[in-house]
This record gives structure tokens, C-alpha cells and sequence, in this order.
């Protein structure tokens, strides 16, 4: 029997035994797992200074993003380079990570600024990975400061039928309403209206005048109007102008052509000329393109005065014949040409030089005394009511479309909506004649029109915007393709176009509508009074929703 002492040195010499044999598994252990263990270690040092050199890029590109975002709509060149200037600030050269490939993207209101990083491993090498690239991005949301919208508003006389003008004015106080219910800040809603039917009543704008006859724009003017013709109030006036022009002729236009006594401003002298403004009463081919679908005219015009031009007698002459019998010997050069025993074998409308007097020609006449022979009411076809130039005075916004007040909105003349759609892009136009819209390339503010029309485009039989109807050669077609003209000129500039056809009038034109219309989704077929509202609502709310506020 062992005594204790015996066991224990018994078990002492069994654990050295074990002692020694844990040693060697453990080395044996180590020798395995160690490279794992050292990697591991090393790969989540380097990972770790991955995702910092990462997280340090991120910082510096929202910083950089926000300084850029401002300009990156209107400056490019100048976005980057501050781009890369707030980067280099933010994400110098000896932090470590080194950044490259700083890209920036705009879409929409949105800017995307991204960067690349290389980190250079500090363990990592050891199984073949030298570095690691990190990618960073981050897109700031430009803010839209406001929204400039105008509508353009269908006054022509089918609108009578059933009252469907209040209705339209119902819609329009509905759609003002919502806007300006949407935002803290009144001052960052712009509306302006432009009612059209023959024409487009821009008043006493157009002579440097508010409505209420203080000055605007300085006193500018953007319509001749004649010492003998004087504004007037009274649409039934048998004398007066009450806003509305015509669009300008620009071919001879000479601004210091001398006013033909009596004509109300539709006759214009310059010498024996009688198209001192560009309208010619002598031909019939009169037309005001492409000044009528520019977004860049800035006038002059003349004045709306509802007539008729007509050609009256003789007044003057040039080398006139009064004597028979020797012939012309020096004529025009086609004449001159042909001589046969002392005659001209081919005659001209006018001998210019004469020797022997003339043969076969009396009283030939280069210039007629047109004379103007105005309308009872020479503002027949012109809407009553005014244009309103873009503005944040929601009261005064709602007075000139109050529904069940005799307003000045009201049914009146025939359709030019193109003429509608030209005058509504002038009011949003940053260019006079009107002056209150941001400019096009501010991509703080959005623009927006709302075109709505009850009919198709018709040429009035006398007179309207083209001036008189048998001195031009217009016609529908070239009325609807010049809307959808000034459609793609606005949608160049980013402008949203909304379209509304109300009723079935609008049915054989519904299609230039709705090509004009931003997409199909903001072209509105409305058949009924409630639908042409609720048409109304739904694009104000849709606006309102287009909207970031500051």
C-alpha cells in the first residue's frame, strides 16, 4: 500500500506527464490556428480603417455636395470647382485614404456628388490584399424656393353656354386657393392669368400703366399707340383702345413710320409706303411668324381696332402719262431691251425714264390712298378681361376670377389659343413685357402653365391678333401647329404644360393638346363643369406636392 507520500509523488510524475503532453498539443495548436489568428487580427484593423477612411469621405462629399448644389443648376463650371475646392478642405492630401474620381451628376433637383478612396493595408498585404478601394456617395436635394404658374384661360364667347364661365372662374378660385393653402410663405407662389379669344387684352401694361394707372416697369412702353387714339375703360367704346393688340409684323417695320391720319393705328407711312409697321394693306400675304411663337419678342405692337382696311383712289403718281402718240424709248430695263422701229415690244407697269413721251400708259398709279373703316365697336373680339402679370397678392388674384361677381371675366369673340399660349409664356418669360418671373435657368423656382380652351382655333372673318383676315393668309392648321411651336419652346425651357379641353368643342384639336401637355398623365379631358374643377384641384394639389420648401 502506498502511503501519501508515495501517491503524491505518483501523481506528481503524472502531472509533469500531463504537463508536458498539453505543451506540445498546444504548440502544435498554435503552429495552425496562429496565421489565422494574426490574419483575423489584422484583417479587422484593416477593415476597421477601411470603413473610417470611408465614413471621412462620406463627410467630406456632403459637405462638398451642399457648397456645389446652389450653382450646379446654373453655372456648371463653377459647381465643380467648388466641388473640389470643399473637398480638398475637408478631405486633404495627408489624411489618410487617398480620394479620387470626384464625379457630380444632376438629375432633376437632385445632385449627386460621388468619390472613390484607396487605404493601403497595414496587414492585410500579408495575404495578397495591398489595398482597398472604398466608394462613396451622397445626393442633396436642391430646394425649391417657389413656383411661378400661370393660367391661360379660354374667355371666348361659346362660354356663355351654360354659364360655363363661372365654372371656369369656380376652377380658377379653387386652384389659387389650394396653392397658396400649401405654404408658409405666400412669397413663394407666383400666379398670373392670360384670358384670350381674338386676342389678348394686355391694357394699360402696354403703356407703361397698371390697371389702376400707376406706373409700371418704369413707364416702359410695349404698344404704339397713336396721339389721335386715347385708352379707354369701356369695352363698348365706338373710338377708344381698350388693351388688346396685334402681333408684330416685323418685315419693313420702321419705328419713325408716320401715322396715317384716321386710321386708329392700323396704317403706318413710310414715304409712299404704306407698311411703315411692317403690315402691308397692298398685299394680302401678311404675316407675323415666327415673332408670334417667340418666347424672346419683346415688341413693340400695335393696337387691336376691330374693321376693315380698303383701298380708296389714286394719290400718287409716278412719271404719269398724259400725252399719245411717240413711244417710250427709256424704260425699264426689260423694255429698253426690246427697241423695233422706234417701239418698246414689251411694256412695264411704269416707265421710269421718258424722251419722247409715252404710248399706252395713262395714269398709272404707285400708291392708293387705304383708308380704315373701323367697327361700330372697334374692340369687338377683344377679351374684357385684362392680363395679370405674375403676382403673391392672393386677394387680388381672387378678384379677377370671383364667380358670382359681374367680373370682367367674361364670354366674348372667337378662338386663337395659340395666341393664348404665346401671351401666357411672355407673362413667364423673365424678358419684358413683363418683368416679374424669375429667370429661365433659376432652377430655384419652377414654372408651370395651365392652358385650358373650351373650342377649336377659328379664324375670325375680319379681323383679330393677325390684323385683317383678307390681308393675311392664315388659317387653322397654321394656328394649331404654331400652339404646339410655342409647346416644345416652353418645354425647352423646363416649363411643365398642363392642358385642359372642357366640353366637346375641343374635340377635333384634343390631340394637340394633349401632345402639347407635358406627358399624358397632364393632359385633362373635361366634359362637364364638375369635371373641368376637379381638373383644376388636381393639378393645384400636384403643384403644391412639386414643391420643397426651404
Amino acid at each position: 500500500m502506498m502511503g501519501l507520500n508515495d501517491v503524491m509523488a505518483v501523481l506528481g510524475r503524472c502531472k509533469a506527464q500531463y504537463i508536458r503532453a498539453l505543451q506540445a498539443s498546444i504548440m502544435t495548436l498554435f503552429a495552425i490556428a496562429g496565421p489565422i489568428v494574426i490574419a483575423s487580427a489584422g484583417m479587422a484593423l484593416d477593415m476597421s480603417q477601411a470603413y473610417l477612411v470611408r465614413e471621412r469621405l462620406g463627410h467630406a462629399l456632403d459637405s462638398a455636395a451642399l457648397a456645389a448644389a446652389s450653382l450646379a443648376a446654373t453655372d456648371e463650371a463653377a459647381a465643380n470647382l467648388r466641388l473640389q475646392a470643399f473637398m480638398n478642405a475637408n478631405y486633404p492630401p495627408e489624411k489618410m485614404g487617398t480620394a479620387y474620381n470626384l464625379n457630380m451628376v444632376v438629375e432633376g433637383d437632385n445632385v449627386r456628388v460621388s468619390a472613390n478612396a484607396d487605404y493601403d493595408t497595414a496587414f492585410l498585404w500579408i495575404l495578397g490584399i495591398e489595398e482597398i478601394t472604398v466608394y462613396s456617395e451622397t445626393v442633396v436635394q436642391r430646394e425649391v424656393q417657389g413656383l411661378e404658374v400661370v393660367l391661360v384661360l379660354d374667355n371666348t364667347g361659346s362660354m356663355a353656354t351654360d354659364n360655363n364661365i363661372r365654372a371656369l372662374k369656380e376652377a380658377a378660385t379653387n386652384f389659387i386657393n389650394i396653392l397658396f393653402a400649401n405654404t408658409s410663405n405666400p412669397n413663394t407662389i407666383k400666379v398670373g392669368m392670360v384670358p384670350y379669344s381674338n386676342a389678348v387684352r394686355v391694357g394699360r401694361y402696354g403703356i407703361g400703366r397698371t390697371p389702376e394707372g400707376d406706373t409700371y416697369n418704369g413707364g416702359e412702353r410695349f404698344v404704339t399707340l397713336p396721339d389721335e387714339v386715347s385708352y379707354t375703360s369701356n369695352h363698348d367704346s365706338s373710338s377708344g383702345w381698350y388693351g388688346c393688340v396685334v402681333e408684330h409684323m416685323d418685315d419693313d417695320y420702321n419705328p419713325s413710320a408716320t401715322h396715317v391720319s384716321g386710321s386708329r393705328g392700323q396704317l403706318w407711312k413710310t414715304g409712299n409706303k404704306m407698311n411703315g409697321h411692317g403690315w402691308n394693306p397692298e398685299v394680302n400675304t401678311n404675316d407675323p411668324y415666327p415673332d408670334d411663337v417667340s418666347l424672346n419678342w419683346q415688341g413693340p405692337w400695335d393696337i387691336y381696332q376691330y374693321g376693315t382696311v380698303s383701298r380708296g383712289s389714286c394719290s400718287e403718281y409716278e412719271n404719269q402719262c398724259t400725252s399719245y402718240g411717240n413711244v417710250c424709248v427709256s424704260s425699264h430695263e426689260e423694255c429698253t431691251r426690246y427697241r423695233s422701229n422706234g417701239q418698246c415690244r414689251t411694256w412695264t407697269t411704269v416707265c421710269d425714264e421718258y424722251e419722247y413721251g409715252c404710248q399706252n400708259y395713262q395714269n398709272v398709279c404707285t400708291s392708293y390712298n387705304y383708308t380704315f373703316n373701323p367697327n361700330s365697336t372697334p374692340n369687338n373680339g377683344c377679351p374684357y378681361a385684362n392680363v395679370v402679370p405674375l403676382t403673391s397678392d392672393q386677394d387680388y388674384l381672387l378678384e379677377q376670377v370671383e364667380p358670382d361677381v359681374a367680373s370682367d371675366m367674361k364670354p366674348h369673340g372667337n378662338t386663337l389659343g395659340n395666341i393664348g399660349m404665346i401671351w401666357g409664356a411672355r407673362v413667364l418669360s423673365p424678358e419684358p413685357p413683363f418683368t416679374e418671373a424669375q429667370p429661365w435657368e433659376n432652377k430655384m423656382w419652377r414654372k408651370a402653365i395651365v392652358m385650358m380652351t373650351d373650342g377649336v382655333n377659328t379664324d375670325d372673318s375680319n379681323y383679330s391678333a393677325y390684323w385683317f383676315s383678307n390681308k393675311n393668309q392664315m388659317n387653322t392648321t397654321k394656328f394649331n401647329n404654331r400652339f404646339l411651336e410655342i409647346c416644345e419652346s416652353l418645354k425647352d425651357e423646363d416649363v411643365v404644360i398642363y392642358t385642359i379641353t372642357f366640353g366637346d368643342g375641343a374635340g377635333s384639336v384634343t390631340s394637340y393638346y394633349r401632345d402639347c401637355a407635358t406627358s399624358e398623365s397632364k393632359y385633362f379631358d373635361a366634359p362637364s363643369q364638375d369635371d373641368l374643377i376637379d381638373a383644376f384641384e388636381q393639378i393645384a394639389n400636384e403643384l403644391s406636392n412639386l414643391r420643397i420648401t426651404q
